[in-house]
C-alpha cells in the first residue's frame, strides 16, 4: 500500500458485508408492532419513533388482520419466526435485531366485537405470548385522548372520528393521507393521552363496566413499553 493510502479505511463493498454475522451481538430491544390499519396506526408509530429518536429500538409496523385479531396474531407469529430463521441463517442486516423482545398487535374492537371474533382473538394472542393494544371503538379514540378527556359512549368508529375532527378543527380521514399530516402534531399531547387513558380505565373499573369498555384504549401500555427503551433525553 502506498504511503498516500496507508491510512485509508478499507470498506468492503460486497452485499454480504452489510449482513449481521451469525452469533454477533444483538442491537437494543426490538418491538414488533402488527397493525390492521393502513394509514393512521403506521403513521402514528413512525412519527413516535422519529420523535423519541429510537436508535436502539426496531419497530416493524405491518398492516394485516382484516378486522380479525386472530389474523393479526398469525401474521405476527409468522414475522417473528421469519426473523428467527434469518438470524439463524445470518442473513439479517446490521440494522436488524436478532429477535423481537416484544410482539404487539394493534387493532380496533368495533369489527371483531360485532362479529363475535374478539374473545377468540384475545385467547389466541395470549397462547402465542402476543401482547395486545386494542381500542374501543377504534384507534381514533386514542388519538382523541391527546387533546381531551371523555367517557362519552361511541358505538362506531365514525363517532370517534367526528369527535377527533371537532377537537382538531380540521379534516381527518381514517383511510386517507390526511391522517399522516394530522398525527405528528398530536404527539405534543402524548403525556396527556397517557394520563387520560389511565383515568378512563379507573372510571370503568369503578363503574364495573364489562370489557371491552366503551370508550377505552390499551395503546398507552404499548407506548409505555416503547418509551422505557428510549434514552432519558427522549422519553
Amino acid at each position: 500500500m502506498s504511503a498516500k493510502n496507508k491510512w485509508k479505511k478499507q470498506i468492503p463493498s460486497d452485499a454480504a458485508s452489510f449482513c449481521r454475522p451469525k452469533g454477533s451481538a444483538r442491537l437494543g430491544n426490538a418491538i414488533l408492532i402488527v397493525t390492521e390499519g393502513l394509514v393512521s396506526e403506521p403513521a402514528y408509530f413512525t412519527a413516535l419513533k422519529r420523535r423519541l429518536a429510537l436508535q436502539t429500538l426496531e419497530i416493524e409496523v405491518q398492516p394485516g388482520g382484516m378486522g380479525d385479531p386472530q389474523n393479526l396474531v398469525e401474521y405476527a407469529v409468522g414475522l417473528r419466526e421469519a426473523r428467527r430463521r434469518e438470524a439463524k441463517n445470518g442473513t439479517l442486516s446490521l440494522s436488524e435485531a436478532l429477535d423481537f423482545d416484544e410482539v404487539w398487535i394493534v387493532f380496533d374492537t368495533d369489527v371483531p366485537l360485532a362479529h363475535g371474533r374478539l374473545q377468540a382473538g384475545l385467547a389466541k394472542a395470549a397462547s402465542k405470548k402476543i401482547q395486545i393494544a386494542h381500542s374501543t371503538p377504534c384507534f381514533e379514540f386514542w388519538l382523541l385522548l391527546h387533546k381531551t378527556y371523555t367517557t362519552a359512549l361511541m358505538l362506531k368508529c365514525t363517532d370517534a372520528v367526528a369527535r377527533l375532527e371537532s377537537t382538531l378543527t380540521s379534516r381527518y380521514s381514517k383511510a386517507s393521507q390526511d391522517a399522516a399530516s394530522v398525527i405528528p402534531p398530536l404527539l405534543e399531547g402524548l403525556d396527556t393521552a397517557m394520563a387520560n387513558a389511565a383515568k378512563i380505565r379507573l372510571h370503568h373499573s369503578s363503574a364495573a363496566t364489562p370489557p371491552p369498555a366503551n370508550p377505552s384504549t390499551e395503546v398507552d401500555h404499548l407506548i409505555a413499553s416503547i418509551r422505557s427503551t428510549a434514552s432519558p433525553a427522549h422519553s
